[in-house]
């Protein structure tokens, strides 16, 4: 009998113990000190920055994520440019502050026919972007002195309200197309961004948490694919030699881990490309799988105030 009951004994706390439940693996992640240079996660090293442009330079088209804040980091992406500039690259730059409808007016600032204020006040640049353009201008005029040119592929704010609203029958034959082709059931995509959808945070008449959240995710989507989708016909029209080279330079968030623009564009287009993403230098840890290489920066005093002023804007506006 103590025989026997030692076995059952074993048996409760043996398959009892397999049923405790376990706490959540921690995501896998690097430990990396290199602050002000590149890491680079499929090697798990820094770069120089010598390095960093001889790994990137054999791809034709190069994902740039931005944080939009930091002139820092925005200088990070002027530099590439010349850099690649030097050894006789044209760089051409997507950017998704535009649309496609805004490529005649980029062409002609890219061409230098215009300064920087003719064109702010031309592409209605305040009203347009919630940023300030000198900290962009680095980017820009850097593209121009390369003799590239500067693009549009996002949606533009008419076709993101048709989207937003399921409006139809206000869509023309190519949106209903394109509308039609999103595909929301990246299941990785969604556990991503789950945390910035877990509310509503501008609900319309009438409509639930669910039908907002749906609606805030399929703008989300569309957003992405439209990116993406230009990004590829770009790609096709403008990498004519082997010395052309197309930036993607849109919000980091939208191609982190690869499941935002850049999976998009791989389902239009068959070229290699690689992602480059930055992570502002007081945070120690880069997530595995977040990017090709994450360029480490140092986060100004001023877009750290700027970036607290827009939380606490956001804040104010969720409360109303």
């Amino acid at each position: 009998m103590r025989y026997m009951y030692g076995l059952i004994t074993a048996a409760f706390i043996f398959f009892s113990g397999c049923s405790v439940p376990q706490a959540a693996p921690e995501p896998l992640s690097h430990s990396v000190e290199c602050n002000g240079s590149v890491y680079a996660l499929n090697s798990a090293q820094c770069l120089e920055d010598d390095l960093f442009i001889e790994r990137i330079e054999p791809y034709s088209v190069i994902f740039m994520g931005d944080h939009h804040l930091s002139k820092n980091q925005h200088m990070f992406v002027a530099d590439t440019i010349r850099a690649l500039g030097a050894k006789g690259y044209r760089i051409h730059l997507a950017n998704e502050w535009f649309s496609p409808e805004d490529n005649a007016l980029l062409a002609e600032y890219s061409l230098k026919k215009m300064d920087d204020g003719n064109f702010t006040q031309k592409s209605a640049w305040e009203k347009r972007v919630s940023f300030a353009f000198d900290t962009f201008s680095p980017i820009y005029h850097a593209v121009r002195d390369n003799g590239g040119v500067l693009y549009g592929v996002n949606l533009s704010k008419s076709e993101r309200k048709r989207i937003s609203d399921v409006n139809v029958t206000g869509m023309s034959s190519d949106e209903k197309v394109f509308f039609e082709s999103l595909d929301l059931n990246v299941s990785a995509h969604r556990q991503l961004l789950a945390p910035y959808f877990s509310r509503c945070h501008r609900p319309k008449e009438g409509e639930t948490d669910e039908e907002c959240l749906t609606r805030m995710y399929r703008v989300q989507v569309a957003w992405d694919a439209k990116m993406g989708r230009e990004s590829a016909k770009l790609a096709k029209e403008v990498l004519k030699t082997p010395k052309d080279k197309l930036i993607v330079f849109v919000g980091a968030m939208h191609m982190s881990n690869g499941l935002g623009v850049n999976l998009r564009f791989a389902r239009e287009s068959n070229l290699p490309f690689v992602t480059v993403v930055p992570q502002s230098w007081d945070h120690t840890r880069v997530l595995h799988g977040e990017a090709d290489f994450v360029y480490l920066y140092e986060q100004e005093k001023a877009a750290i105030e700027a970036e607290e002023a827009l939380i606490a804007k956001l804040k104010e506006k969720n409360k109303n």
